[in-house]
Order: C-alpha cells, then structure tokens, then sequence
C-alpha cells in the first residue's frame, strides 16, 4: 500500500507551452516491478528521480531553443516480472503479486503521464508487448493462449480507459497501442519502429546481430517495420546504439538490475530512462535520466 501511494501521486495539470516542431520521447522498459533484484522500493525511488529529470531536461532543451510541443510515453514491454515460467528461480525472487505488480505498473504510467501532462500540446501513449507481459505461460514456459495476450499492452489500454472517464483532464493525450509484436509510429515525420526484442531470437549470436538480422528481414520483406528510419527496442537490458547511414538503433536500458546475469557474465548496467528528441531532421538530444 505504501508502494502504491508513492507511486500514485500527481502533481497538477496546468498547461505552460504551446507551439513547437518537435516530439520528446520517453522509453519505458523493463521496470520488471516485483523482481527483488534491484527491489521494488527501489526501482520506484529510481523512478521519481527520472521522472523529475525529465520534466527538468524538457526545460533545459526549451532553454537551448528546442521547439518541443509532443511527448510521447512509449512502452518497450516488460514492465511487470510475472511470477513464473520464466526461468527456474522465478517464484523465489518476487516481492510482489501479480495483482500488486499489475496496480503498481499502471500508477506508475498514469504519474508519467500526469507529470508530463502540462509540459506539452500534445501527449501520445503507445508500446508493444515484452516476453514478461504475456499472461499465460505454463510451468514450463510455454504459452496457453497466444503470446499477444499480454500485460504490458493491457496496463496502457487500461490507463486509456482512465483517461477517457475524465476526458476534461486528458484532452490532449492519445492512446495509440500496438495490437501486434511491433508498432511503428510517424512521430514528426519520422517512421519510428518499436519492438521489445524477444522477437528477434533467430541466428546472429549477440544482440546487436540479432536485432539487426531482424530488420534487415523486415526490409527484404516489405514490413514496415523495414521502412522506418529509427528502431527503438529494449529486452536485452544494455544500453546501445548502432547508426548506419540515415537508419539508427537504439537499445533501451532497464529500470531493473539481474544479479543472475551478473554472476553469470559479470556484466551490468546502471537502471535508467532513455529519452531523445525527434523532429523533421531526426534524432537528437539522447541522454539517459
């Protein structure tokens, strides 16, 4: 409960900027909410800091002449852990039940929204479904409805829902979810690709390969996802980046930390929030909060 009432606090929605040629965007992805790696308290606590870095960095860009009159609050998948079927230790490394896991992440959408809710004309809710939203896995993994049957799609369909009982507070907010593995949104004029990235496992070896041989296959197959200049995915964690002429990769980071796959790989990454702004030109001003 006192998770919850942390999390759920909004601060006022009074409109300040109008105008602009530019869209901010905002990467959720892989909060995992009721892992104990990181830790609940402290995944929320990383949060409220990136959350209150980001309404400062909006002010910073407006300072340094960037016109910015959309936000986009984009989900990458993954913001809830599930409770098992995932990898063996599961069940002993959850703080949280799904219920709690599942109120916590869409209080924490609906603070984003609302904290960012009077800094812009224009605010657009979408993302894609990760491997930890899908809602019905067996003991042993596998799915028993579809994998599309999926948390991270239903927590931003239902903050829609709540928007749209209270049309007057939520006028300027679009929801715009993705109703298959993938979603590619024209943000400024710009074809922009989301995926999680569990989507991408064939031949390759390493991420970068994989999510790569994807796109090229997306391309070869006239998907539209070939056709966009920016793919935004996140999954495995790392932050990364990968240009190639006018097409740029970015790999989002996680709010969360693996202690498996640190003893693992001895690899790890500082919890975060990737943001960038868009505009006619492209990408620009990626700083992670």
């Amino acid at each position: 409960k006192e998770l919850f009432k942390q999390a759920k606090k909004k601060p006022p929605a009074k409109p300040k900027y109008n105008g602009g040629d530019t869209a901010f965007l905002w990467l959720c992805s892989d909060w995992q909410l009721g892992k104990k790696d990181f830790g609940v308290e402290n995944t929320i606590k990383r949060y409220d800091i990136a959350l209150q870095d980001g309404v400062n960095r909006i002010h910073e860009l407006r300072k340094a002449g960037v016109l910015i009159d959309e936000i986009y609050i984009l989900g990458l998948g993954d913001l809830t852990e599930n409770c098992y079927g995932f990898y063996d230790s599961q069940p002993f490394n959850i703080e949280l039940t799904l219920k709690e896991q599942y109120a916590l992440a869409r209080a924490m959408l609906m603070k984003t929204i609302d904290t960012f809710l009077p800094l812009a004309d224009k605010l657009i809710l979408g993302g894609v479904p990760g491997n930890h939203g899908e809602m019905s896995r067996s003991s042993k993994g596998q799915v028993t409805t579809n994998r599309l049957d999926n948390s991270d799609t239903m927590h931003l369909e239902i903050c829609g829902e709540i928007m749209a009982a209270n049309p007057k507070r939520y006028k300027k907010v679009k929801v715009d979810v993705a109703d298959g593995f993938h979603q590619v949104l024209n943000i400024k004029g710009i074809k922009t690709g989301l995926s999680h990235g569990h989507m991408q496992g064939g031949p390759g070896g390493n991420p970068e390969n994989k999510i790569e041989n994807w796109w090229k296959g997306q391309m070869y197959g006239f998907q539209e996802a070939g056709e966009c200049q920016l793919l935004i995915t996140a999954h495995y964690h790392h932050f990364r980046a990968k240009q190639q002429g006018d097409r740029t990769w970015f790999q989002c980071p996680s709010l969360d930390k693996s202690i498996d796959f640190t003893a693992r790989t001895g690899l790890w990454s500082h919890p975060g929030v990737l943001t960038l702004t868009v505009n006619k030109k492209g990408w620009d001003n990626l700083k992670v909060l």
